[in-house]
């Protein structure tokens, strides 16, 4: 006679212990899909002539950043600096600037890049801290000068993603809702060059990297990409959730999806899972900043929506931003971060 476990073991056994935390869900909730809208709008507009790096519409656009943080209460880097400067074109190998001429990019450079980066302090600082980052740079004008790379998915989207967290992390704070661990937003600058300003991070970190316990990374986060155009059961859910632990201790597959299932019930696309496909994982892993990250041994996920018809183009524009997936996408980061800033 075959001995029958009661129901409710089984389903210990089948099903992570995962309760909804009530806190996590008022704060997923006042995200913005107009906000979004806004700051989007804004960082792809013709007043920053496509984020250039090393140029004055690249320091134009880290203030305007800056201004969005300390305006959300977030806390400078250094007294009342959000700035972490670096060399333009620096090389963690050689630890010095480099001068390049690739297509679009400036013949001449004369200023200094920065990444902008506000803290969230949390209320046990012995836990160590979370990076969320984004990159706010892009490809600026086409070689005639008269095309902007205006660049809304890559990488408005992640900024505007950064900036309303900051905004909705203060209505929470406002209400007594603050994070146990803390939480560092960077947006960095010069990915378009190759990681600059995440692989100058890593290697001059503003609070120690063995205390980081996860990099979340936003880029590319607001579009529907090519594979899912015309897919007409998953094209307003999905998101790629691309991750990489080799601790096996912070980030699972098990732990994203019961995250997911309690908040957002987004479809977390597996098209670009190692397990699926180790060929494609490799060959995009490396091409955003939380790349920088996982070298120095850090877990790290990519939200990302993938890539499409309009990419490294100048029609990469705002209007075609999916702002209600978007926002979705954008509580699903939340829910991620600030439950990471619990455990």
């Amino acid at each position: 006679m075959k001995k029958v476990l009661p129901t409710f073991i089984l389903i210990l056994f089948i099903c992570p212990l995962f309760s909804q935390d009530p806190n996590i869900t008022q704060l997923i909730n006042s995200v913005s899909a107009d906000s979004l809208k806004k700051y989007t709008y804004t960082l792809a507009s013709d007043e920053f002539a496509g984020r250039l790096a090393n140029t004055p519409m690249d320091i134009k656009v880290s203030n305007c950043i800056s201004s969005y943080f300390k305006q959300n209460g977030l806390m400078p880097v250094n007294h009342d600096s959000y700035f972490q400067k670096f060399p333009p074109l620096y090389n963690s190998k050689h630890q010095e600037s480099l001068n390049i001429e690739l297509g679009v990019f400036p013949k001449k450079i004369d200023f200094k890049t920065q990444n902008v980066i506000g803290i969230i302090r949390g209320s046990d600082p012995n836990l160590g801290h979370i990076v969320v980052s984004s990159h706010h740079d892009h490809l600026g004008r086409y070689k005639d000068g008269k095309q902007i790379f205006h660049g809304a998915d890559d990488n408005g989207s992640g900024t505007a993603a950064l900036i309303e967290m900051s905004r909705v992390a203060k209505i929470a704070s406002i209400k007594g809702f603050k994070p146990k661990r803390t939480i560092v937003f960077i947006s960095f600058d010069s990915e378009e060059f190759g990681l600059i300003g995440s692989d100058f991070y890593v290697n001059n970190p503003i609070l120690p990297l063995d205390k980081v316990l996860c990099n979340v990374n936003l880029d590319m986060i607001g579009r529907i990409d090519s594979v899912h155009v015309g897919n007409k059961k998953q094209n307003d859910k999905y998101i790629y959730c691309i991750y990489k632990d080799s601790t096996k201790k912070v980030i699972t597959k098990d732990y994203l999806n019961s995250i997911n299932s309690s908040y957002t019930h987004l479809i977390l696309d597996n098209y670009y899972d190692q397990a699926s496909d180790n060929s494609r994982w490799a060959n995009i892993i490396p091409r955003s900043d939380h790349y920088s990250f996982l070298k120095k041994g850090v877990p790290v996920v990519w939200l990302f929506s993938g890539l499409h018809k309009d990419y490294h183009k100048p029609t990469d524009t705002a209007d075609k931003i999916n702002y209600p997936l978007f926002s979705k996408r954008v509580q699903f980061a939340l829910a991620l971060i600030y439950d990471l800033a619990k455990i």
